[in-house]
């Protein structure tokens, strides 16, 4: 799937085509939701869980309300506590 080929796409067609293989499982759900999450090894991070738009979307690690993005989240994590709704 190439950018003029998504662009020429209905709304309906865009959700039937995207692929969600992307998405950190533990994750899902999550959109706008800060979170306290423990890494795979050991590391704790708070950010707002955001997603990434396009065919293939990927989970974010939003670090505050007032960014625009942020580094794409693991693909696994320990543990997972949910604090508040952000967005």
């Amino acid at each position: 799937m190439d950018a003029t080929t998504w662009a020429t796409l209905t709304p309906a067609q865009r959700k039937a085509q995207c692929d969600l293989s992307g998405l950190t499982p533990d994750l899902i759900g999550l959109d706008g939701w800060r979170v306290e999450a423990v890494t795979t090894y050991g590391e704790t991070r708070r950010f707002i869980v955001g997603r990434s738009t396009g065919w293939k979307p990927c989970h974010l690690e939003v670090f505050n309300r007032r960014s625009h993005g942020g580094p794409a989240a693991e693909s696994s994590y320990r543990f997972i506590h949910k604090l508040y709704k952000v967005r």
